[in-house]
C-alpha cells in the first residue's frame, strides 16, 4: 500500500514525556513532504489541542490544533451528536461533571455543553445552586485527586451516566510507566460498582471520527502506535493498517505473540523504518 494519511499516537510514539521519541520528528517531516496527511490521535485527553500542538512544534514539527485530536474531542462529539437527536437531554439545571485536565472542559465548551469540574460542582452544591450532572465525563489529569474522584462517584450513585475518555491503565513516560486514566476510572468503578462507556483507543467512535477527520478512504491510512491493546486493537477493529513502533509500551515479542487478527501489520523501531510505506519509488 501507499499510505496517504496517518494516524498518529503521541505517547511512546513521538515523545516521552518531553523528550521526542527516537527518529519520530525526522520521519513525519519526511511523510508531510510527501503529501500525507498526519493526524495526531491520543488517548491522552489531559490538555488542549493547542498545547499539545505547541508541544510537537516545539519538538521541531511544525503542528496546528486542527492535527490534534484527543479523546476528550471523541468523547465531547459523542454528547453533542446524542443531544443533536435527542437522545441526550439535559434538564436546565443539569451540568455536565468534566473530572480530568483542561482538555476535558475545553473540548465540552467547543461543542457547547454545560459543565462543571469537580471543585466548581462541589462549590455549587455548597452554595446550593440546585445543580445536578447529568453526564460524567472522565479523562486524564495530573491533579486529579480522591475529592474529584469521589464527586463522580457522587453523582453516578444519584443517576447521572459516565462516559470515559480511555481506560488506558498506564501512561508511558521517561521515568516509567505512571498511573493512566483506566486505573483512575477502575477506582471509581470500585465505588460505584457502575462501568462507564469508553470511546477513545480502541474503541470504534475515536477512529471513525479521526478517519472521518483525515477525509480519505480507510485503505488509503495508516495507525502508528504503541500499545497493542489501544492503537492496534482498535485499528484491527475496523479493518486500519496498523503499524507497531517500539519506542513505547508494547515490545516486538508481545506482537508477534498475538493472534493474527490482531497482529500489527508491521512492527519497527521507529517511525523512520516505516518510510517505505509513504516514499516515492
Amino acid at each position: 500500500m501507499t499510505v496517504r494519511g496517518i494516524l498518529c499516537d503521541l505517547d511512546g510514539v513521538v515523545y516521552r514525556g518531553e523528550v521526542a521519541c527516537p527518529g519520530a520528528i525526522v520521519a513525519l517531516l519526511a511523510a508531510q513532504a510527501a503529501g500525507v496527511r498526519v493526524l495526531f490521535m491520543t488517548n491522552n485527553a489531559s490538555r488542549t489541542p493547542e498545547e499539545v500542538a505547541a508541544q510537537i512544534t516545539g519538538l521541531g514539527l511544525p503542528t496546528d490544533p486542527s492535527q490534534v485530536f484527543t479523546a476528550s474531542q471523541v468523547a465531547a462529539r459523542v454528547l453533542a451528536d446524542r443531544r443533536a437527536s435527542g437522545e441526550l437531554v439535559l434538564g436546565k439545571t443539569q451540568v455536565v461533571l468534566a473530572v480530568g485536565g483542561e482538555g476535558v472542559g475545553a473540548a465540552l465548551t467547543d461543542v457547547g455543553l454545560p459543565w462543571r469540574s469537580p471543585t466548581q460542582l462541589r462549590t455549587g452544591v455548597a452554595a446550593g445552586s440546585g445543580e445536578t450532572v447529568g453526564v460524567v465525563v472522565q479523562g486524564y489529569g495530573q491533579d486529579v485527586g480522591v475529592r474529584d474522584l469521589s464527586e463522580a462517584a457522587y453523582a453516578l450513585a444519584a443517576g447521572a451516566s459516565w462516559i470515559a475518555t480511555n481506560d488506558d491503565a498506564t501512561l508511558p513516560t521517561p521515568r516509567g510507566l505512571a498511573v493512566g486514566n483506566g486505573s483512575l476510572v477502575a477506582a471509581v468503578a470500585r465505588a460505584t460498582d457502575k462501568a462507564p462507556e469508553v470511546v477513545g483507543k480502541p474503541y470504534s467512535p475515536a477512529y471513525e471520527q479521526a478517519i472521518a477527520a483525515l477525509g480519505l478512504p480507510i485503505q488509503d491510512c495508516l495507525m502508528i502506535g504503541d500499545r497493542l491493546d489501544t492503537d492496534i486493537a482498535g485499528a484491527a477493529a475496523i479493518g486500519l493498517t496498523s503499524a507497531l513502533v517500539l519506542t513505547g509500551v508494547s515490545t516486538r515479542e508481545e506482537a508477534q505473540a498475538q493472534p493474527e487478527q490482531t497482529r500489527p501489520d508491521h512492527i519497527a523501531a521507529t517511525i523512520g523504518d516505516l518510510d517505505f510505506l509513504w516514499s516515492q519509488p
